[in-house]
């Protein structure tokens, strides 16, 4: 690559500049407010992080529906689950069916109606799922080149194996580091899964903290951006008696591309689903 003047740039950043105008709203997770904390990027990697039983895996299966809707190729690497259990879930949130029920086989009626529209939906679906579970960063490379994805979501971090004999620390730095550039020489986005240390438990405050991050501080450095998902109930705190059932704290914790802070998400636990929270209007 050779050092380009600046006016030989200009053009191009122009010319994104007027694409983004003419495109609308920018999406990226496909939730308004939580996308207008964001600016356009063209590839990067975008961590998601929380403690067991918190939803992560769910918000990323919402965030694919989402973006599913607004026409983007998706390509799936399921470390932690089977494609049929991927699939089964995201026919739950697709098709808001207790998950419950299809787990025990206790299918009502109204269920199997709601699967029959929500398949003829999904066969549509430009979404590709890989649940290898030794799948190389190579093989993602790879994939990603293969299928020319929008985005890329992963399931998790921690699952990724570099067949190095380094400390962990230093697998997962390179790790990061390859996806980062993944992500950047194919102009993707990657979602990103990631687990915690249990140092939001030993808190009076149980919200995630950048230095929660599991494995290494290069998750933090090499992320674009940092979202943490936390719920209160989840804890049993007081704070519950004044929040609606199911409310979700996705706290953008790091953004290179926009602002930090805080969006409220409704988890919907019987079928997995993350939805907007519904604004109450002011009355006068």
């Amino acid at each position: 690559m050779t050092e380009e003047q600046i006016k030989d740039i200009i053009p191009e950043a122009y010319e994104q500049i007027e694409k983004q105008y003419k495109s609308g709203h920018f999406v990226l997770t496909g939730f308004e407010d939580l996308d207008d904390m964001m600016y356009e990027f063209r590839g990067g990697v975008v961590t998601i992080a929380g403690r067991p039983a918190m939803g992560k895996t769910s918000f990323m299966y919402s965030i694919i529906q989402n973006l599913i809707e607004k026409k983007k190729k998706i390509l799936l690497f399921s470390l932690q689950y089977a494609k049929t259990q991927a699939v089964q879930r995201m026919l739950c949130i697709n098709a808001e069916i207790d998950s419950q029920r299809i787990r025990s086989g206790n299918m009502q009626a109204s269920d199997w109606e709601k699967l029959a529209d929500s398949i003829g939906k999904m066969t549509e679906w430009e979404l590709y799922i890989n649940d290898d579970s030794l799948v190389s960063l190579e093989e993602i490379d790879a994939a990603v080149k293969k299928h020319k994805p929008d985005f890329v979501c992963i399931d998790y971090l921690q699952l990724l194996d570099t067949k190095s004999k380094k400390d962990r620390n230093f697998q997962i730095e390179d790790i990061m580091k390859s996806l980062s550039k993944i992500a950047k020489d194919n102009g993707v986005i990657i979602f990103m899964l990631s687990q915690l240390t249990r140092a939001p438990e030993m808190r009076a405050d149980n919200r995630p903290l950048l230095s929660d991050l599991r494995g290494s501080s290069s998750i933090e450095a090499l992320s674009d951006v940092v979202m943490f998902i936390y719920r209160s109930e989840y804890y049993g705190n007081s704070e519950d008696s004044v929040s609606e059932k199911g409310e979700t704290e996705i706290i953008v914790a790091k953004n290179m591309f926009g602002v930090v802070g805080t969006v409220r998400l409704i988890f919907n636990i019987a079928c997995c689903k993350f939805s907007p929270k519904v604004r109450t209007p002011y009355v006068f």
